[in-house]
């Protein structure tokens, strides 16, 4: 019995590494090099492997890759509820753990930076869709999350940005000196 738990344990760790290193050369090439084809080139490796390990599917990082997966097919929609389910999963994690031994793991893993951060990649999302006004909910939702928890809040100049480019009442976007980036 040992011996089918150590196997299952290196396959595990195995799978964890590849994926790492797949995430890694899909978010380098996604954005910072801004290399669309060659991220659909390193995309194709992980989603293979979300299909074949449900289970790994429907994990935080499996979430995160498949909204960054769908962000890079132009499925916003997509993209947006993957990375709500994620944000939420981090959440969920937070609370079972928060007052447990296992606090201290869970929070280098996913500490309260990290959960702002997603809300601010959901917030472009939601400007990258068209939906200026869910954009800047959510900044300002990250904004009063990083507040309630004493951590610098990011993503200000993104606000101010969102705010400045979003469009008036009379559906004349106002763009001042910077442009948006939706």
């Amino acid at each position: 019995m040992s011996r089918k738990q150590s196997n299952q344990d290196s396959i595990a760790s195995s799978l964890s590494e590849d994926v790492e290193a797949l995430y890694a050369a899909l978010i380098r090439d996604f954005y910072e090099r801004e290399d669309r084809e060659q991220a659909r080139k390193n995309a194709s490796k992980p989603e293979k492997i979300l299909t074949r390990e449900p289970d790994f599917a429907h994990s935080i990082r499996g979430e995160e890759i498949r909204s960054l997966i769908a962000e890079l097919n132009g499925n916003l929609q997509e993209a947006i509820q993957r990375r709500e389910c994620e944000i939420r999963k981090i959440l969920e994690l937070h609370s079972l753990a928060s007052g447990k031994p296992s606090w201290d793991y869970v929070f280098r893993q996913y500490d309260y930076s990290d959960v702002s951060d997603r809300l601010d990649l959901l917030a472009a999302l939601h400007a990258y869709a068209g939906d200026w006004e869910q954009a800047i909910a959510t900044l300002r939702e990250s904004k009063a999350y990083c507040d309630g928890h004493g951590i610098p809040f990011d993503g200000q100049d993104l606000l101010d940005e969102f705010e400045e480019a979003r469009p008036n009442p009379k559906g004349i976007a106002r763009r001042g000196k910077r442009g948006a980036r939706a």
